[in-house]
């Protein structure tokens, strides 16, 4: 290689070679191995291009550069007189020769295996030799040979399954001819200008030669050499893999293959002889919905998207913050096994995102299963050619749909594209996630276990928003508006948000889940599971995405500020100890033993002033020692802990401020040199989006603090404050999902001696007494805030049956009456909270008092509507059998007592004043039977 450019052709290197995405992992890698040994590079089509590209790289990043290549001369590069030297100079060594010669000297290397359109003979000759070469030379040196696999995509698209002749006049895609590399070389550079995409390197992790030839002990270099040779072509063709992805097939070959599967055959025989038609109807009704279905992946498609998308991203965002090493992660278990991404569903952005993030990263873009609503015309089209398939609401009525749905996917994994779905099923309008749906999942599950695929892993990944573009239309449905109905007209109307800005989005990934290592760790039968245990599986999996999505969720700005502004009961809160109440969050979610993952400018700003924080807690920590135990942070006055790291990211919590305050979400008044900030109230249900983003990282915490307070006293025996606790926890199951396989007692306790030891309650262990410190600490009453609109919105739902009923009532009638309720509650000052009003929240409860056979769902088919009515058993008409005296089969009557005990503590517990209502009095007699 080139030692250095002439100024011509180091200007026209970095005109046609600074565009390259060149990421830094794989400088990493080769400067790893260059410290480890000697290091070479191979790469699979012989290429002047190519090399050309990576001696101008190599030189620009300080990597090594190779001082020879097989097939390539650099003659013209070096010069008139470098040109008449070499001329005079031929080697006197074979060139294999030269290769072992400088290897054993520590020099780089640089081999191609393949000619362009080569026989694989002449290609075994071309660079055999050399290989052989190195598996010699490592055996007589100590020094390990790092041989690294380089790939080079000048374009991402697969070479074609059925070649042309215009693939054998000028090769392949990707083993272009040079007249077709040219072309690919000058279509990049423009392409990359408008964001078209760019050319992507892949270095991989490579071989090391001495660990290589350590495994085979027995084979001779030659046969050393041949099983390196598979290896190292192995490697890039797992490479392409993950950039280009499958050949594809047209969707009419693609609906051919189907067809012939016997799940589908076997439907359509009986689907014939149970309706009395010809198969051949069933077949046309199949391809009908086949072609409803089925996307139509197109490059140029996600070009152009990844053109469009670079324009609005920067447009509305301050920046990407994407989790690289997750990414990294991702590329690896993309290399050897199918990946099924599973993502928060927040905002319908969220179809865009990964799509963009993984080309514009050197990936390939998912099929992404999105709801049927989505194609509408024309955008259906141009959303199928960017690679989303359709999926209707619900599969009932009809047993055609579901086998071509579910023949349809698995047909995509088996070519081996990476599949997106949201396992929500829909967007979240309260900002938490929702529980899990199972369809998909369960798809995915029994592909595997049939043997139809391989090795499949899922990626949990949380997407988040410093804001969201729907925040409008999500408050008019949580007050019960109708979800507006996607059109065209709806997306005409999107250029106005590209004046506004939204903050920074946030990709976080979580670790791939091998389904094959679920299915063993839960000891179900890989071949031919039980049912039973099957089902509970998928259950127990869904809830584990869902919690893993959570777990990587990023804490903003934002989001802090959503939650010190809405969990303050006064009117508004003074910058002091707004800042105080930031730093209380912040370092409650970044102690040692938690895994919270804080925005990049978060972390950044923490990370400048670490040693100042750790000072700080030092002294705490003698200062706690000789006094025996902590002082309320919250309602301190003096530079501690809490205040340092508040004022370490004021501007960032200053930045979140304003942008709310652009939305009139919050108003900042000044009164001298004291600033206030407050909330308004029809604000509030917005803001609460944002609180709700980061609430699961405060659960265990924010439940026993609500327990507490429910025994209105200084001290409470250990057993009753776990078991109201538990109570607790049990109600907002709809709500949030816990760690899984974790024992509610072994975190109960946790989180108790977390108290403890903050020095806020403390535990006798001999009489078994919690008791609370005096004066009593403000941090109990800030976690308990955080699930005050909860048990509100249940008490809400929950007073509509306090006087039993016989009457039937559907879903939607019990959520406006509540609706209804809340409002005039809050009106009358009843409902402290205006984000308690909330349709999603109301229809949790529902579900809980179903869950808990407090109601009981009546079937109406032909009204298809979900109707329900009080149960007998909850109404204590039925809960003994007279004859024999045995318990309710339906409900337990005990069980029952200690709800209708434990809902009645909680109500009385939940206002910050004493409820004395008609509504109040009511419900308290319903529970108090």
């Amino acid at each position: 290689m080139v030692q250095k450019f002439g100024g011509i052709l180091n200007f026209l290197a970095k005109f046609f070679f600074a565009h390259v995405l060149f990421e830094k992992r794989s400088i990493d890698n080769i400067q790893d191995a260059e410290s480890r040994g000697t290091v070479v590079y191979v790469m699979r089509s012989l290429s002047l291009f190519d090399y050309l590209y990576f001696n101008w790289a190599f030189r620009t990043h300080g990597l090594p550069l190779a001082m020879f290549a097989n097939g390539i001369k650099t003659i013209i590069l070096r010069g008139f007189f470098g040109y008449l030297t070499s001329l005079f100079r031929r080697p006197s060594e074979e060139p294999e020769e030269i290769v072992q010669a400088l290897v054993s000297n520590d020099r780089a290397v640089f081999l191609f295996l393949e000619k362009p359109k080569a026989r694989p003979d002449d290609n075994f000759e071309f660079s055999q030799k050399y290989l052989y070469r190195l598996v010699r030379t490592q055996r007589l040196q100590p020094e390990p040979i790092f041989v690294l696999p380089l790939l080079l995509v000048w374009e991402k698209r697969p070479d074609s399954k059925h070649p042309t002749i215009l693939d054998d006049i000028f090769g392949t895609a990707q083993s272009p001819g040079f007249f077709r590399k040219g072309i690919y070389w000058f279509q990049t550079i423009w392409q990359s200008f408008v964001k078209f995409g760019q050319p992507v390197v892949q270095v991989s992790s490579g071989v090391n030669l001495q660990e290589f030839i350590r495994e085979y002990p027995h084979a001779g270099s030659a046969d050393a050499s041949d099983m390196l040779r598979e290896q190292l072509l192995e490697a890039i063709r797992r490479e392409e893999r993950v950039i280009l992805g499958p050949t594809g097939e047209t969707s009419g070959n693609v609906w051919r293959e189907i067809l012939a599967r016997p799940e589908l055959t076997k439907t359509i025989e009986a689907l014939s002889k149970e309706e009395g038609v010809p198969q051949d109807k069933i077949v046309a009704r199949a391809r009908a919905q086949f072609e409803e279905i089925a996307a139509e992946p197109s490059l140029l498609m996600i070009k152009i998207f990844s053109s469009v998308l670079s324009f609005v991203w920067y447009r509305i965002y301050d920046g990407f913050e994407v989790d690289e090493v997750g990414m990294e992660r991702v590329r690896e278990v993309a290399k050897h096994s199918n990946i099924v991404l599973v993502p928060s569903h927040k905002s319908h952005i969220d179809y865009l995102v990964l799509s963009y993030i993984f080309y514009r990263y050197g990936m390939t873009a998912p099929l992404i299963a999105a709801g049927v609503n989505l194609s509408f015309w024309p955008m259906g089209h141009i959303f199928r050619w960017a690679g989303a398939f359709f999926i209707r609401r619900s599969f009932k009525g009809d047993p055609l749909y579901p086998v071509i749905f579910r023949e349809y996917v698995i047909r995509m994994l088996e070519e081996g594209y990476p599949v997106e779905f949201f396992i929500e099923g829909t967007r979240s309008r309260t900002g938490k996630l929702i529980k899990p749906r199972y369809g998909m999942l369960d798809m995915v599950l029994r592909a595997f276990v049939s043997g139809r695929l391989d090795s499949v892993h899922i990626v949990p990944i949380s997407v988040g928003y410093e804001k969201i573009i729907e925040e409008a239309s999500y408050k008019d449905e949580l007050l019960g508006g109708e979800k507006e109905k996607e059109s065209l007209g709806g997306l005409l109307r999107a250029p106005r948000f590209l004046t506004s800005k939204y903050g920074r989005l946030y990709v976080e990934f979580n670790e791939p889940i091998d389904i094959g290592t679920y299915l063993d760790k839960y000891e179900v039968d890989r071949i031919n599971p039980d049912e039973s245990a099957f089902n509970e599986l998928t259950v127990r999996l869904a809830h584990r995405i869902i919690y893993d999505i959570n777990e990587v969720s990023t804490v903003t700005p934002t989001a802090l500020t959503a939650t010190i502004l809405l969990n303050n009961t006064a009117k508004g809160i003074d910058r002091e100890r707004f800042l105080r109440e930031t730093g209380f969050l912040v370092h409650f979610l970044t102690q040692p033993n938690r895994t919270v993952r804080m925005s990049r400018t978060i972390s950044d700003a923490l990370d400048a002033k670490r040693p100042m924080i750790e000072a700080l807690e030092a002294q705490r920590a003698e200062g706690t020692e000789d006094a025996g135990k902590s002082s309320s942070t919250l309602a301190s006055n003096g530079t501690d802990v809490e205040s340092a790291i508040g004022q370490t990211i004021a501007d960032l919590m200053d930045w979140a401020l304003q942008l709310f305050a652009e939305n009139k979400q919050v108003k900042v008044d000044k009164s001298g040199d004291i600033e206030n900030y407050s909330v308004p109230e029809d604000a509030r249900l917005q803001l609460s989006y944002y609180r709700n983003n980061i609430v699961h990282h405060f659960v265990p915490e924010a439940l026993l603090g609500a327990a507490v307070a429910s025994f209105r006293a200084e001290s409470m025996p250990l057993s009753e404050l776990m078991r109201e606790t538990l109570f607790l926890s049990k109600m907002f199951k709809f709500e949030w999902i816990y760690e899984e396989a974790a024992e509610f007692e072994n975190v109960f306790m946790r989180t108790l001696r977390y108290f403890q030891c903050a020095g806020w309650l403390t535990l006798d262990e001999d009489s078994q007494v919690v008791t609370i410190s005096t004066p009593t600490p403000t941090e109990l009453e800030f976690f308990r805030r955080l699930v005050l609109t909860f048990l509100e919105a249940y008490k809400i739902v929950f007073s509509l049956f306090a006087k039993p009923t016989d009457k039937a009532l559907d879903k939607k009638e019990i959520v406006d009456a509540a609706l209804k309720q809340g409002r005039a509650d809050y009106a009358k000052g009843e409902v402290l909270f205006m984000e308690s009003l909330s349709k999603p929240t109301y229809e949790n409860a529902i579900r809980l008092l179903e869950d808990w056979k407090i109601l009981e769902r009546l079937s109406d088919d032909s009204k298809k509507k979900e109707s329900y009515r009080v149960s007998e058993a909850w109404k204590g008409e039925s809960t003994t059998n007279s004859s024999s005296g045995s318990r309710s089969s339906s409900t337990d009557h005990f069980v029952l007592l200690i709800l209708k005990s434990s809902m009645r503590r909680f109500c009385e517990a939940l206002s910050l004043t004493t409820f004395d209502s008609p509504s109040s009095r009511s419900l308290m007699a319903f529970f108090s039977k």
